[in-house]
């Protein structure tokens, strides 16, 4: 089954980008402060390139990695400076840069063969030794309470597309699913595609705990900036490499 194919990915960006859109002030505040005023930022899970397009206005080099060939497909037309791959955040190797970014989830995902705490503890590691020393490692992941007790269905519509979601929590699996379904206005005719979402749910706690197993000083935020706070069952980190 896909996962972001062609009609997903393009709901993605015309319907649910604002989350890239609004982190992206505070997450530029962070790197600077943090003393990278320019070099490269890798941006796992790239998405469609919204947070990619900021850093390259702000004079930085990127790297934008993604497993959706649909999303990169769109996220090279709005980021053309950027340099864009296709690969898994959970296993592609980095090359050397001044920080990593992986927002809105991208570490949760269980749809790949590789998830859980031992995904997560090989992603730290590979992000501290492409670190150079203070580099710093920002990210967000979905924790337990992400929905609530009961399953929840809703929809959402644009110009050309309507989708449809059924999520649902297994508390005893740590383990978010959601189904989703696409109509896309094709003519006169709508097209339908499906998809099934799996996110794994971390405590933060756990997550703290590994980063500075994995040689971070690391702390939890309440969002990347006044611009954006996290909603409930999300969580945001700033990592630093030791």
């Amino acid at each position: 089954m896909a996962f972001y194919g062609r009609e997903l990915a393009h709901v993605h960006d015309a319907g649910f980008g604002d989350f890239a859109r609004a982190a992206a002030p505070g997450l530029l505040r962070r790197i600077a402060r943090a003393g990278a005023q320019n070099g490269l930022v890798v941006d796992l899970g790239c998405g469609s390139g919204i947070w990619a397009r900021v850093l390259t206005e702000a004079g930085y080099g990127v790297l934008g990695i993604d497993v959706s060939q649909a999303m990169l497909a769109i996220a090279r037309r709005r980021a053309p400076r950027a340099r864009f791959v296709r690969g898994s955040a959970l296993e592609v190797e980095l090359p050397r840069c001044s920080a990593v970014t992986a927002i809105g989830e991208c570490l949760s995902y269980a749809n790949e063969s590789r998830t859980g705490i031992g995904a997560l503890r090989a992603v730290f590691r590979r992000v501290r030794r492409r670190l150079g020393p203070g580099g710093t490692f920002l990210f967000d992941v979905a924790t337990p309470g992400r929905e609530g007790a009961t399953p929840r269905r809703g929809w959402h519509a644009g110009a050309d597309w309507v989708l449809c979601l059924d999520a649902a929590e297994d508390q005893a699996r740590r383990e978010l699913v959601r189904q989703i379904t696409v109509f896309r206005r094709d003519g006169r005719a709508w097209r339908r595609t499906d998809e099934v979402h799996r996110l794994a749910l971390y405590e933060p706690a756990a997550v703290l705990g590994l980063l500075a197993d994995c040689g971070f000083e690391a702390r939890r935020l309440r969002g990347y900036g006044p611009e954006l706070r996290f909603p409930r069952g999300l969580a945001g980190f700033a990592a630093t490499r030791r």
